[in-house]
């Protein structure tokens, strides 16, 4: 059995894809994964990809599609939890490229009742269509990273002792780019409300207060040690999509239910 299924959160950039594959294929503790790409599609040119990087690849690839009838990405993460052959998931999406010691640094913390979460660098337009460019992914440095004028470069160190000084908030912590969470928490929750069927970033936010109503959970942070660094892309989202998202959400608050309706379960 793998030792953590990273569920990659996937949407027509074959591309980026690539990229975030090469990658885990280079990182510490890679042949303890297995990858499970969660395409809200089913695109003929991924299912080709797919066939021919797992030729070269170390580790397993599950392909977990369906039709695109608008943003579903909530079914296809839980379709994908469904799937998995680990006790403990790694969620980044399509557009994040994980450091050399993402994996091991995830497997070094995993814990019972811990939900453990990460940051991200957010790359330049600049630097981003450099590394798409040449399909490199090692040459990332703080250097370029200040000249290329990205944003968040702090937490491109890799420096696990920082992590035992900074302190996180607890609210708005967690981000489908970069967290870790047991499988039976998951399941214990009833996975991603697929009531989010609208963009918006809701989705994440609302898997944190509902995990945090089960008995002895712990959040922990991940930052200076799980590092993943977000390619430039134009906002999928605006303000008034974040606004319904937020609004969206409190209800369900209000409603209390952390073991969601319209989960991995479908409760009438």
């Amino acid at each position: 059995m793998p030792k953590a299924s990273i569920i990659i959160s996937y949407y027509n950039n074959i591309s980026n894809l690539h990229l975030i594959l090469k990658a885990l294929n280079k990182a510490e503790k890679s042949e303890d994964i297995e990858v499970i790409i969660s395409e809200d599609n089913n695109a003929a040119e991924t299912i080709r990809f797919i066939e021919e990087i797992r030729k070269i690849v170390c580790f397993p690839i599950i392909h977990e599609y369906q039709e695109d009838q608008g943003f579903r990405k909530c079914l296809s993460l839980n379709n994908a939890i469904k799937i998995s052959n680990s006790d403990f998931m790694i969620f980044i999406d399509g557009d994040c490229i994980p450091h050399k010691k993402f994996i091991s640094s995830y497997l070094k913390a995993k814990k019972k009742n811990t939900v453990l979460f990460g940051r991200r660098v957010v790359l330049s337009e600049k630097i981003s269509q450099k590394i798409i460019n040449q399909k490199k992914i090692d040459k990332i440095t703080i250097f370029k990273l200040i000249l290329s004028h990205s944003k968040r470069i702090e937490d491109s160190l890799y420096f696990p002792l920082l992590n035992k000084l900074a302190r996180e908030k607890l609210t708005g912590i967690l981000l489908g780019c970069n967290m870790g969470i047991n499988k039976e928490a998951l399941i214990a929750i009833n996975g991603f409300d697929e009531d989010y069927n609208f963009p918006g970033g809701g989705e994440d936010s609302d898997i944190e207060w509902r995990l945090k109503y089960l008995p002895n959970i712990k959040f922990v942070s991940m930052r200076f040690q799980a590092i993943v660094y977000h390619l430039y892309h134009p906002q999928f989202f605006d303000d008034e999509k974040k606004m319904k998202s937020t609004l969206f959400m409190k209800n369900k608050i209000k409603n209390g239910n952390y073991f969601c309706k319209n989960g991995i379960k479908k409760i009438t």
